[in-house]
Parts: structure tokens; sequence; C-alpha cells
């Protein structure tokens, strides 16, 4: 499958700039939204933003010297310790390339086994002939024509620590609208049942989440 990487910048921007169920219908009867498409999306945006993360680090990190007039009298003990940490930093970036794909499809499974529970009859039916697999991969392209660019811009933000505190919360808060219109469109929900399958999504992926960093934590 070849990567049209301007009618994918320009499906992102289009999303972004003009939220609403109008540009998921359309979005939606692509012959491109597939799985495979959110895949290659999200491994791309992956990648855009481990580079940025480690090019984050490098830059914040790098000038540690020169910051301490008197780093020459330091112990070497400190230093070892400070590489230690940035090493231990980027393992967790490169990390983060390879579960953010993997990340994303499980959060858009549990989204869609929630929708497909409230939209029951019509999905159970399937008067199309379409199969489950097939309105799963449409649904996980409809998430990431919105999450894989958020992620991006967020790695961007991350330059300018003002900006990223005041937008990162605006962009999660939006992108949870977007993630409702997606919904929506794709298993023709009403308005109340969109917002209940996004309520419990959030709801169980945060709580597994939670979870498992707590799990993480103990071990550690």
């Amino acid at each position: 499958m070849t990567i049209d990487l301007r009618s994918m910048f320009q499906t992102w921007v289009k999303v972004l700039t003009n939220p609403g169920a109008g540009v998921f219908e359309a979005e939606r009867l692509k012959p491109s939204a597939t799985l495979t498409t959110a895949i290659i999306w999200m491994v791309l945006a992956g990648a855009a933003t481990t580079l940025l993360d480690l090019f984050h680090s490098q830059l914040y990190s790098s000038p540690l010297g020169s910051m301490w007039p008197l780093s020459g009298q330091m112990s070497s003990e400190f230093f070892a310790a400070m590489e230690e940490v940035q090493d231990r930093s980027q393992l967790q970036i490169l990390s983060d390339f390879v579960t953010a794909p993997v990340i994303f499809i499980i959060s858009v499974g549990v989204q869609h086994l929630i929708a497909s529970q409230l939209g029951m009859d019509r999905i159970r039916l399937e008067p199309s002939g379409e199969n489950r697999f097939a309105k799963f991969g449409r649904y996980a392209y409809l998430n990431a024509t919105f999450t894989a660019p958020v992620s991006i811009v967020s790695s961007l933000l991350s330059f300018v620590p003002l900006l990223n505190c005041l937008i990162i919360p605006v962009l999660a808060i939006y992108s949870v609208v977007l993630a409702y219109f997606a919904t929506r469109v794709e298993y023709e929900l009403s308005r109340g049942r969109a917002i209940v399958v996004i309520f419990v999504a959030t709801l169980i992926i945060g709580g597994g989440v939670a979870l498992l960093g707590g799990a993480v934590y103990g071990i550690g």
C-alpha cells in the first residue's frame, strides 16, 4: 500500500479544522478508511513524535555542564547519574514508539465493543453485508484522522513549556469531542449513547492505565 502524504496531511487538517459529523461521514466512505491506513498513520505519527521527543531530550539535557559554574568540581558520580537518567528517558521514548500504536488499537477496540453493544440490533443484522472487522477498521481510521496529528502537535508544544501547559488540556478535550463525532457517525448512535460510549471507554482505559502504572511502579 502506497502512502499519499499530501492526502494524509489534507485529511488531518480538514478533520482538525472542520469538526463535525459531516466531515466524518465523508471520511468513512473513502476506500482508504481501513485499519491498515490507521496503523500506518499511527506508526508515522509515532516515528515523528519519537524523533521530536529525542531531540527535546537532547536539547534540554545537553547544556547541563554550562549551567553549573563549578561543574568541574562536582563529582563524576553526579554526571554519571545524570547520564543514566538521560539514557532511561531515551529508552522510554523509543519504547513509546512501539507501544503507541498498540495502545491506540486497544483504546479504539474498547470504544468499538461498547458502541457495538449500544447499537447491537443494527450491527448484528448487518443489512449492508459488512462484517464487524471492517467496521472496526473504519472506526480506527476515523480516530486516527485526529489522534495522529494531535500527538505530533503535542510533541511540538513540548518545546514551549508555557504553550504546552495551556494548549495540551485543550487538545485533550478537543480529541474527546472528535471521538464523539466519529463514534456517533460510524455507529449511528444518538447523542446520548455516543457520549456514554466515550465516557465509559475513558473510565475503562484510564482505570487500566492507572492499574498498569501502579503495577509497574510496585515492581520497580
